[in-house]
């Protein structure tokens, strides 16, 4: 199961590619972050992450698209800004028919690191623990998509098809031409 991890936001989205080998044996595919410059307005932010999304996606194939929840804090302004950019993030999986699941960052620190306030050093340093990684991941952000991708390959009785069991758009079609007699 390949599983693409993102860490929202407007300015900097960080995602990781992750897959599960084995029952908890993980292999580091891939990751990054998507940095819409910063003289572009808003909505251009929005779409410039709305694209480079797609041609990940389109490129990568994942099983699954782990997400990380909004966090609400003292800035509403902010929070609304990422609540936009995460509203693109989840158009972007949708569109591209992947499964979603949403984390919140304690639940994420919690399964990686081993409590929900460790701090993004602590979890980058776990997430190179677990993927065997020779080096850090340059951007605080990429590490914190591999992280979010791991807290999903974690979940217990997570229920997404095996590679192998996605849908071809031929067995697609011949399933719509039985349901229609």
């Amino acid at each position: 199961m390949i599983v693409l991890g993102i860490d929202p936001s407007s300015t900097s989205t960080g995602y990781g590619l992750i897959e599960e080998v084995r029952q908890r044996q993980y292999r580091y595919l891939d990751c990054g972050c998507i940095r819409p410059g910063a003289g572009l307005a808003f909505e251009d932010r929005l779409v410039f992450i709305y694209d480079h999304l797609m041609q990940l996606l389109t490129r990568c194939t994942p099983d699954a698209v782990a997400v990380e929840s909004t966090f609400f804090g003292k800035d509403a302004a902010a929070a609304a800004k990422l609540g936009q950019a995460r509203g693109v993030i989840l158009l972007a999986a949708r569109k591209a028919g992947r499964p979603i699941a949403h984390y919140p960052p304690a639940e994420v620190k919690k399964s990686v690191v081993g409590h929900g306030r460790a701090t993004k050093e602590q979890v980058r340093f776990m997430v190179c623990r677990l993927l065997a990684l020779k080096e850090l991941p340059r951007s605080l952000d990429a590490s914190d998509a591999l992280a979010i991708a791991l807290c999903h390959c974690f979940q217990p009785g997570r229920h997404l098809p095996p590679p192998s069991a996605r849908r071809r758009p031929e067995v697609e079609a011949l399933l719509q031409r039985v349901v229609r007699r």
